[in-house]
């Protein structure tokens, strides 16, 4: 909890109301989300939950599209979150509103009673290292019952060097975030609890190193040095690690798992 406080301070500059503007949208955007809220609407369809949580939802967003698609759902819908700023700039007035953390949620904070609880995460497993990946998986499947349903978007590689490469980017910025391969990311699934019902592809994130420097409060000399030891160890990966004038292009590969408890 307390790593996560240390983060969330670090990256204050980017959320609140400008959260939607992160990385050229990505976070905003009803497009790139579609095809997370498409696996999302197919299992509420099938089976309706009472509540719908969303866990590190941020400002909202992604609920705000569910809502869009199905007006009629009658779910309660929770979005959770550890950032106060997060919280304060979600504005539609039917989603209740939860500070807390991803990995501290209890089911009875969600006041599901008796009905079935689904819950939802986007772009959040990174935030918890290598260290915390498996624990953080445990927590979710602690509070669901066996039939109940996680669907999470999480960056993961299907190649080895590309998972290495986007790592040690990572570590050089001092971020503590990491990212696991594809297969690694369904065995500490199946590990957790957690039956991978469907893994699906989601749209890429482009990382420029001009938005890394400000969300991350990187120097020019600091570039330099992630892009000239990143070239030397990688070469060029395409869509993955690529050179530019000024500094660096990276991409974060996003997939969409659903996951039954067991």
């Amino acid at each position: 909890m307390d790593n996560e406080r240390q983060v969330i301070h670090r990256e204050r500059t980017s959320q609140g109301a400008q959260w939607s503007t992160v990385h050229h949208g990505y976070f905003g955007s009803e497009e790139i989300a579609r095809p997370l809220v498409d696996a999302v609407l197919q299992t509420v369809d099938q089976s309706p939950p009472a509540v719908l949580a969303d866990l590190g939802g941020g400002t909202g967003f992604l609920l705000g599209q569910i809502l869009q698609r199905r007006p009629e759902l009658s779910a309660r819908l929770v979005n959770v979150d550890l950032s106060a700023d997060q919280l304060a700039a979600c504005e539609e007035p039917r989603l209740e509103r939860l500070q807390a953390s991803a990995s501290g949620i209890k089911r009875e904070d969600l006041a599901v009673g008796d009905g079935r609880l689904m819950l939802m995460m986007r772009s959040v497993l990174h935030y918890f290292g290598c260290e915390g990946a498996l624990r953080v998986l445990r927590h979710p499947r602690s509070q669901t019952l066996p039939g109940e349903v996680f669907v999470h978007q999480t960056a993961c590689f299907w190649l080895g060097p590309y998972r290495r490469c986007i790592n040690l980017l990572y570590q050089r910025m001092a971020t503590g975030k990491w990212y696991p391969l594809v297969g690694e990311l369904e065995f500490l699934l199946g590990k957790a609890g957690w039956e991978v019902v469907e893994v699906v592809p989601a749209p890429p994130l482009l990382l420029d190193s001009p938005s890394l420097a400000v969300r991350y409060d990187l120097g020019e000399e600091a570039v330099q040095a992630i892009r000239e030891e990143l070239l030397g160890d990688f070469g060029v990966l395409r869509r993955v690690f690529e050179p530019q004038e000024a500094g660096f292009a990276a991409w974060l590969h996003y997939h969409i798992f659903t996951c039954r408890a067991v």
